[in-house]
């Protein structure tokens, strides 16, 4: 007798179901898998294709190799951070979250085609964990196999970057370094009652995200406008058309966005509307936080660059001081 291998000691043995194996228990695998049913970009590519930079941080797939059970035997996984030592429950046949052993019930026994089914099949875990899964088929009352072998898999601690860049609008793929300043001067400096202005840098910013439940970026500023200490006056942001007649305004406009497309599990990113208009319509910079960008899903290599537009009102004096500090925040939605 072991593990894997028994000798049938009474009759009633013959109608044990086969001992089945864990053809794949994964989280984080790049590149490569031994899933051999799940979705296309999963067998191309890994978990993270479907999961988002650095795998799986909540969730799991495992696969079953059924061995030489026939197609409607059913299965229970069994389920651990300890390797069975204390920790022991189940996935639920439902929701496919673990749960208490004293729970479980025959609704947890499902078919293979049912299991793998879902693509993630193992969910609410925690992050930066191992799991350890273990499976027993069931053909028929009384029939309930060993357990298989146990498989282990650790969830990923989950991944975010956030990067600023100042470039002009050829600078897509440019880096740049701290401090991060942009100025209105020479052709495109502030004139009291001109025209309005677009400052010749931009402000680019870098995301890579595994949330799941996309991304937020908020932007807030110190002044909500351009202030100068020298004169006291503030030219004023807020979301607003800078040709409309008599207009004085200052705030951000999106000129760009992209993301790597990894695999339709991935996200998309968008400008709220407020920020996304043409010409010399702007967002406003306020001093409370203001959302300029949200993503839908896990994004790699997402890019965004936006323009900062001014304009000056006849009563502004003159003055060189005229600043605004700009803060951008990403918010993971997990």
């Amino acid at each position: 007798y072991s593990s894997n291998y028994r000798l049938n000691q009474d009759p009633s043995a013959n109608f044990v179901a086969s001992q089945p194996k864990v053809q794949c228990f994964e989280t984080d695998t790049d590149g490569t898998t031994y899933c051999t049913s799940g979705p296309a970009e999963l067998l191309e590519g890994g978990m993270v294709n479907i999961c988002g930079p650095g795998g799986c941080y909540d969730k799991a797939r495992f696969e079953i190799d059924p061995y030489s059970n026939p197609s409607d035997t059913l299965y229970s996984i069994q389920i651990s951070t300890d390797g069975f030592s204390s920790d022991n429950k189940c996935i639920d046949g439902s929701t496919f979250r673990p749960k208490t052993i004293s729970s479980c019930n025959i609704n947890d026994f499902r078919a293979e085609e049912y299991w793998e089914d879902e693509v993630f099949n193992v969910k609410g875990l925690q992050p930066n964990t191992q799991y350890s899964i273990r499976i027993t088929a069931l053909h028929g009352d009384f029939t309930q196999s060993d357990f298989s072998s146990v498989s282990t898999a650790t969830t990923a601690q989950g991944s975010i970057e956030f990067d600023i860049d100042i470039a002009d609008t050829t600078g897509i793929a440019t880096e740049s370094a701290a401090p991060y300043t942009i100025g209105f001067s020479s052709t495109k400096q502030l004139i009291a009652g001109a025209a309005p202005t677009t400052a010749t840098n931009l402000i680019w910013l870098d995301v890579l995200s595994s949330a799941s439940g996309g991304f937020s970026i908020i932007q807030f500023g110190k002044n909500g406008g351009l202030y100068s200490p020298t004169t006291s006056q503030l030219i004023g942001s807020s979301t607003e058309d800078l040709d409309a007649q008599s207009a004085e305004g200052f705030g951000l406009q999106s000129y760009y966005i992209d993301t790597e497309d990894v695999s339709p599990y991935y996200g998309d990113i968008s400008a709220m509307a407020n920020y996304s208009g043409t010409f010399n319509n702007v967002g406003e910079i306020a001093t409370s936080g203001r959302k300029i960008y949200e993503g839908n899903g896990p994004v790699k290599n997402g890019r965004m660059g936006m323009y900062l537009k001014a304009r000056a009102g006849v009563d502004k004096n003159p003055a060189t001081d005229y600043s605004e500090e700009v803060y951008f925040i990403l918010v993971p939605l997990y």
